[in-house]
Parts: C-alpha cells; structure tokens; sequence
C-alpha cells in the first residue's frame, strides 16, 4: 500500500539511524550553559568603593539597601586642624566640587550612599547630607553590623 498519495513513487530507506544518545546530551550540555550564562548574567559583582574607610558598627539595623548607587567616602585628616578628605567615584574632591557633581551628574542617581569612617566629625556628614537633598537625592550611612551579622547594610 502506498499512504503518501503520490502514484508510483518509490520509497528509498536510508541506513543512517540517528544517535539519540549523543542528542540527549547535546540538549543536556544545551541547558547547562544557559545555566551558567543565566547565572552570570544574574550575579551581583559589585565595587564598592578603593577607598579604606573603618565603618562605625551598629546593632540594630533596619533595611538594606541595593549597591548600585552613588557612593562617596569621608575619611579623617591625616593631622589634626586638616579637614576632611572626600572621595567620589574614588576621586579626592572637596565639599563644593561634590556638590556640582551631585547637581550635574549625568546618571542621576537617586540615592547616595556616605561611607564615613567613624572618626569623622558629624558635622561633615550633615554637610554631604544637605548636598544630597539638594540634589533631590536620598543618603544613608554605611555602616558595619556588630561581629554576629556577616553582611554590610545601610542605615538612612
């Protein structure tokens, strides 16, 4: 009987026989490197900051924040009488220049994050601080959770 509706036609058969063996692993191999691309893709490698800054510790606190903001580092004066020094995006710059910064930033984050060492006057926070909210930016504090806690969160 011939089912393929066609009058007189012949029906060559092959002696070539698919692996399905090798096929099953192919796909297998298939899925595993989506796997591991998808994972790369997803991972979060993320730079904090290159400047060395001793973070206060805190015991309570209350949520976390993502790392892809605007960070800049406070450290304290090499000698007494000095001010400050300020780091953004892991440049030394000074209060007036951090603000222009803050005010013309092409990215326009929406966040800043203030990684301060804990010998640093409070006053130089509340100074940074009051350059993010004219900037329409919210800050928060860096700070180290107490030796029980293994992850770094943000305080506002």
């Amino acid at each position: 009987m011939n089912f393929s509706g066609q009058i007189g036609a012949k029906r060559y058969r092959t002696r070539l026989r698919p692996l399905w063996r090798i096929g099953q692993y192919i796909a297998l191999a298939d899925l595993f490197f989506l796997l591991v691309f998808f994972l790369l893709l997803a991972s979060s490698v993320v730079r904090i900051s290159g400047i060395r800054v001793n973070l206060p510790q805190a015991e309570k606190v209350p949520q976390a924040v993502g790392l892809g903001k605007a960070i800049v580092s406070v450290t304290p004066p090499d000698k007494p009488g000095l001010p400050c020094r300020i780091y953004f995006r892991d440049r030394h710059i000074d209060a007036a220049q951090l603000r222009r910064e803050l005010l013309t930033d092409i990215h326009r984050e929406k966040v800043l994050v203030i990684r301060a060492d804990k010998d640093v006057p409070s006053g130089v926070l509340y100074e940074i601080m009051n350059i993010a909210e004219s900037a329409r930016m919210e800050s928060f504090i860096a700070v180290q959770p107490l030796k029980e806690h293994a992850e770094t969160r943000f305080v506002e």
